[in-house]
C-alpha cells in the first residue's frame, strides 16, 4: 500500500474535493482524514510554574548530602 499526503480543504456542506497525482490508478481506495488540533491557551503558563515555585520552601543541601542521596539512588539500581 502506498501513501499520498494531500492538503485538501472541507467546505460548509462538509465536502471535501481532492485532486490525485496521475500516478494512482482508477479503483477504490481509504481515505483518513486528520484534523489539526486547535491550540488552546495551556491551563497554566511558566510565568505561572515559576511564581508559584518561588513561594515554596528550599531545602538547600550540602555536596555531600547530595553524593550522598545519590549514591543511595545508584545502590537502589542493583
Amino acid at each position: 500500500m502506498r501513501a499520498f499526503k494531500i492538503q485538501g480543504y472541507v467546505e460548509q456542506d462538509h465536502t471535501l474535493s481532492l485532486q490525485l497525482p496521475e500516478e494512482v490508478p482508477e479503483g477504490p481506495v481509504e481515505v483518513i482524514v486528520l484534523i489539526p488540533e486547535r491550540v488552546s491557551k495551556p491551563a497554566h503558563s511558566l510565568n505561572d510554574f515559576l511564581d508559584r515555585l518561588a513561594g515554596l520552601p528550599r531545602q538547600v543541601l550540602s555536596k555531600d548530602e547530595i553524593d550522598h542521596h545519590l549514591e543511595r539512588e545508584r545502590q537502589s539500581w542493583d
